[in-house]
């Protein structure tokens, strides 16, 4: 029984390795690089303190947290819409109303680029041309 629960483990993580995907519970991954970055964030919390500032307050981070190849992965989106998988042909998109959509939903949704639509899950119009592709 041992040597299957070996071989199991052995063939999730090869699996995982093909897929960019991490072999542990995504629970561990995020409590593990958590405990990565409280130094980091320690740090940064006692240096704003000094000058009279709060991490809280900011859009984003001023430091970047290095935190290993091992929580690196490859990203996966899946629209909403159209339930596809994103690929570099059909790279997910950011409407105006913070929505991600792929490029190919856009662009039945406004019918190529000629008219303006309506985002699925809000009341903004919008157009393709105010639509920016964003990166994982």
């Amino acid at each position: 029984v041992a040597d299957w629960t070996n071989i199991a483990r052995e063939f999730r993580r090869a699996c995982a390795g093909l897929t960019g995907q991490s072999a542990e519970s995504p629970l561990l991954v995020t409590v593990n690089a958590g405990a990565l970055a409280i130094p980091t964030l320690h740090k940064l919390v006692d240096v704003l303190a000094a000058k009279g500032q709060d991490w809280n307050s900011m859009a984003q981070l001023p430091v970047e947290i290095e935190l290993g190849r091992e929580y690196f992965f490859h990203s996966v989106f899946a629209c909403p819409v159209a339930r596809d998988q994103a690929a570099p042909d059909n790279p997910p998109m950011i409407l105006p109303c913070g929505l991600v959509l792929c490029r190919m939903s856009i662009q039945k949704m406004a019918r190529g680029n000629a008219r303006s639509f309506k985002c699925p899950y809000c009341p903004i119009e919008t157009s393709v041309a105010s639509c920016r592709q964003i990166y994982f």
